[in-house]
């Protein structure tokens, strides 16, 4: 089965260089990367959590991506970046619509936590 996954990225220059890098590790292990969340599998949403304006874009994405499980493709919408490492356990328990929520040491294993949450572990 192809694997695809959605890359949301906001907030600072740095999300953009984990962003990229995420990709790449996903890439490298056979996921399909698509632009549009609609047509993933997984909505990978590399969060902000300092920039006020981005913790708001970062909750609306994931629900976002969330309004999209059961319609079609997207199967698994997890959160990454500034914020899922900042707020973990709160942003876990305020927002239950994330499938997951990784920190910034679940990304050297990034593909094999998707396949997981995907899997529905």
């Amino acid at each position: 089965m192809k694997r695809t996954v959605a890359v949301v990225t906001l907030g600072c220059s740095r999300n953009e260089v984990d962003s990229e890098e995420l990709a790449g590790r996903l890439a490298a292990d056979g996921w399909t990367l698509v632009d549009d969340v609609e047509a993933a599998e997984v909505a990978l949403v590399n969060t902000c959590g300092f920039i006020e304006s981005a913790k708001k874009d970062s909750i609306d994405a994931l629900l976002e991506a969330n309004s999209l499980k059961g319609h079609g493709t997207t199967r698994a919408v997890v959160a990454v970046g500034c914020m899922a490492e900042r707020y973990g356990q709160e942003l876990a328990s305020a927002l239950p619509e994330a499938d997951a929520i990784l920190g910034f040491d679940d990304y050297k294993d990034i593909s094999a936590r998707l396949q997981s949450i995907v899997a529905g572990n």
